[in-house]
């Protein structure tokens, strides 16, 4: 290499080397300002402490155990919703079978021939439940003697002096049936009283109670009729009382009036009269 490449050479490399500065400066001006700080996910690493290798067995354990979660959650989303499909389907099918099931039972109730527990029961009076069939027995053995029970002693008393009355004509024909008809009042007495029913049928009672009971209607009239006529004379003494002070008033007025014209100088004819008297 002779001289004067060796100083063409020299020269290029002491223009680049003086040129270079300037360059760096611009770029620092104009370009983004790094801080060399470590990425993201070299930080996360560092403080969760995760495994270095990506692909080590724990993280593949762990993948697989999040897969497997995933899948059961979307097995059981879908069930669910299986489920749903068909009890829509089940509500929507109902009504249509419905209206049938109850015609059926109802039939099935009061059909001519009902089965139940084995036997056959004959349905032609019609259905009749427990609780009438006891009501029904209770009634036939008290036969069609109505209790006498009340505080209408009146009427109590009338229905014993007539069934008293009625006894004593059995007797005098057939003392027997007399005897029976006594019996059976008696036994349905105690089937009553049994019930909790109080039953009057005393006639001596019945009379005390009765005249009991008239006299405090008497009472209660006397004291209604002293209690009307004392209201009636008390508001008669009021109207009066106010007529009279409306009477009052008027005079008041008038006196007033013509006291204001006597003052004005006017002469009255009442001034008039006493004046010739």
């Amino acid at each position: 290499m002779d001289l004067a490449s060796k100083d063409s050479y020299i020269q290029r490399l002491a223009s680049k080397v003086i040129s270079q500065p300037d360059q760096e400066r611009k770029k620092k001006q104009f370009g983004k300002v790094s801080l060399n700080l470590p990425c993201c996910s070299c930080l996360y690493r560092f403080y969760s402490g995760a495994p270095k290798d990506a692909l080590s067995e724990a993280v593949q354990a762990k993948r697989a155990k999040r897969k497997l979660e995933r899948e059961r959650k979307k097995r059981k989303r879908k069930e669910f919703r299986m489920k749903e499909l068909a009890q829509q389907n089940v509500e929507e099918q109902q009504p249509e079978l419905k209206p049938k099931a109850v015609c059926e039972s109802a039939a099935s109730k009061r059909n001519v021939q009902a089965i139940i527990f084995n036997k056959v029961e004959m349905v032609e009076e019609g259905y009749v439940d427990k609780v009438q069939k006891k009501k029904n027995k209770k009634q036939s053995m008290k036969g069609n003697i109505t209790p006498l029970t009340g505080k209408n002693y009146k009427q109590l008393l009338s229905r014993v002096e007539a069934r008293n009355a009625k006894l004593e004509g059995l007797r005098e024909k057939d003392e027997a049936k007399a005897r029976d008809l006594e019996e059976k009042i008696k036994w349905t007495n105690l089937l009553y009283k049994a019930e909790g029913i109080k039953i009057k049928d005393d006639e001596e009672m019945l009379r005390t109670a009765l005249k009991k009971k008239e006299q405090k209607r008497a009472q209660r009239k006397k004291k209604w009729a002293e209690l009307s006529g004392n209201l009636a004379e008390k508001m008669q003494q009021r109207q009066d009382k106010r007529t009279r002070n409306i009477q009052k008033r008027k005079q008041l007025k008038t006196e007033k009036k013509k006291n204001k014209a006597r003052k004005k100088g006017r002469v009255l004819p009442e001034d008039l009269k006493k004046a010739a008297v």
